[in-house]
């Protein structure tokens, strides 16, 4: 079990929007924001279908015609990774974060079952995006440590391989939070953030996750969110935050 204790300390006040990536959802935050990956996936497929067709052909014609279709699937996957970041970085705006957290990506296509090239290269640009346009809402990008992130719990702070009871579905061994997986993840992300944040900055900033109906500091206390600071329309309807708590509606 992880225990932290963070000490009162001078620096700036920071609150971390912490988040999660992989297939399913190709992005979850610790505010309980999903976005689904079924269409990205979905165009991958086509196109690689497509491909495969073509290139039986071995005809020049069919060759030109290959080139157009890795134009028009990078458009796509372009459009659909840039609206992504615009909508995360408008999560942070809307919750006063200063920090948005992201996993280290080195590794990531071997960490996520039944990732592709593809996916590695989906989560990188995403990032990419994320940083630039999170640099002119004057917020930074940090990425930390994916180790534990999945099978720890960021309610009681039990880490368990068994927590991890599907790619879905996170239940803690210990005090039986049960969530969904990535939400999981994503609140750990930013948990680490803070907790990385206050070693380097030589004692405890007052700094918290941000969630969707309050924040949660470093050790792990949850404080409600004040009036008009509740849910952000992104928000995914099956997962609501109510008293530290994920409840299905």
């Amino acid at each position: 079990m992880e225990s932290e204790t963070a000490d009162e300390g001078d620096a700036e006040h920071s609150t971390v929007l912490g988040v999660d990536l992989g297939i399913e959802n190709v992005a979850v935050t610790s505010t309980g924001t999903f976005w689904n990956g079924s269409e990205l996936n979905h165009w991958h497929r086509e196109f690689e279908k497509r491909r495969g067709s073509l290139q039986q052909r071995g005809t020049r014609a069919p060759h030109e015609t290959i080139q157009s279709v890795g134009r028009t699937e990078t458009g796509r996957y372009d459009h659909f990774l840039h609206t992504v970041s615009k909508e995360l970085v408008a999560e942070a705006v809307e919750h006063d974060c200063d920090v948005i957290a992201f996993e280290n990506l080195t590794g990531i296509r071997e960490r996520i079952p039944n990732a592709k090239k593809f996916h590695a290269w989906a989560f990188r640009s995403l990032f990419e995006y994320v940083e630039y346009k999170a640099e002119i809402a004057g917020i930074s990008v940090e990425q930390v440590s994916p180790a534990y992130t999945s099978q720890r719990c960021s309610k009681c702070g039990t880490t368990l391989r068994e927590n991890r009871e599907t790619q879905e579905r996170f239940c803690c061994q210990k005090c039986g939070y049960e969530v969904n997986a990535d939400y999981n993840a994503a609140k750990n992300i930013g948990l680490k953030n803070l907790r990385s944040a206050q070693t380097s900055s030589g004692g405890g900033a007052p700094v918290n996750v941000r969630l969707n109906r309050g924040t949660l500091n470093v050790n792990g206390d949850y404080e409600p969110a004040s009036d008009g600071q509740n849910r952000s329309p992104r928000e995914s309807p099956a997962l609501n935050e109510a008293n530290g708590e994920a409840v299905s509606e």
